[in-house]
């Protein structure tokens, strides 16, 4: 299967709807299919999907933070992020 084959059957892929905020779910799953199959895979393979899953959580903190936060209390946590640092 290529790249785009796989894309478009993630993408397609007929799954039960979940809430969004139980993102952490889908990153426990995630984190169940890397154990299951990590003894094949190379330390590099491991560090590159862990990667991922990290830009995953990222990606969906942030996402439930700008449908619970207003714009303002996002303006002031990217400030007060910044001067933290």
């Amino acid at each position: 299967m290529d790249h785009s084959e796989m894309m478009a059957r993630m993408i397609t892929q007929p799954v039960a709807p979940g809430r969004f905020d139980h993102w952490d779910g889908i990153l426990s799953a995630y984190a169940d299919c890397l154990i299951q199959v990590q003894a094949k895979l190379t330390d590099a393979d491991i560090k590159r999907f862990l990667d991922v899953g990290a830009l995953v959580f990222r990606s969906c903190c942030q996402e439930e933070a700008r449908r619970r936060w207003t714009a303002e209390e996002m303006a002031l946590y990217q400030h007060k992020r910044r001067f933290e640092a």
